[in-house]
């Protein structure tokens, strides 16, 4: 005698309802997609492989050494170039705004402070050379100049920004080991200063 109506939103349904209905688990969401490592290539360069050797090795104050894994360091170089400079090549001029950071792969610098022109010191491999420019805007007062054919990694502003903005973990860790040079060139340069009072 009834009859039950028939659903018709079964038989024809919307472009809308095809659309997400087709759909069998949900879009990840942006921040849980890892997008830095899927688009650098899947081996370590040898750069970074002999910055990081030497870096370990290394008892100067400005040995860079990041909480980096392979994974970090790859992503890292994508963002980096790489750049062989010859003999006597003025790498910093005192007075000019620099943001770049530099790390020695294999060579040598020399480092002098264009203030007081005294503070010279020798960068070997495994070092970081502009980590103040991390900081601050100002002008810096190093001049850094190769003693030897040298290769350094460098990291130019827009390229640590484009980092910061892609991969904050990992510029975050670029950041401590930065602050844990400076830190540990401080605690020299104080040390030196209370022999040097004694």
């Amino acid at each position: 005698m009834f009859r039950t109506p028939i659903d018709t939103r079964t038989a024809a349904q919307s472009s809308a309802d095809r659309f997400f209905g087709a759909r069998a688990e949900a879009l990840a969401f942006p921040a849980a997609m890892d997008l830095c490592r899927n688009q650098v290539p899947t081996a370590v360069s040898d750069d970074a492989t002999r910055f990081a050797a030497e870096a370990r090795q290394s008892t100067s104050a400005h040995a860079f050494r990041p909480d980096f894994t392979a994974a970090d360091w790859r992503v890292f170089m994508s963002f980096c170039t790489v750049r062989t400079l010859g003999a006597d090549f003025r790498l910093v001029v005192p007075g000019r705004t620099d943001r770049t950071l530099r790390f020695v792969v294999s060579g040598s610098l020399w480092q002098v402070s264009g203030v007081s022109g005294k503070q010279a010191q020798l960068l070997m491999p495994g070092a970081i050379v502009g980590e103040d420019a991390l900081f601050s805007d100002e002008p810096g007062a190093l001049d850094v100049r190769t003693l030897e054919d040298t290769r350094v990694i460098e990291l130019t502003l827009p390229r640590q920004k484009e980092l910061t903005a892609a991969c904050p973990a990992i510029a975050f860790k670029l950041l401590r080991a930065a602050g844990a040079v400076i830190a540990a060139r401080s605690r020299a340069s104080g040390l030196r200063a209370e022999l040097a009072a004694n």
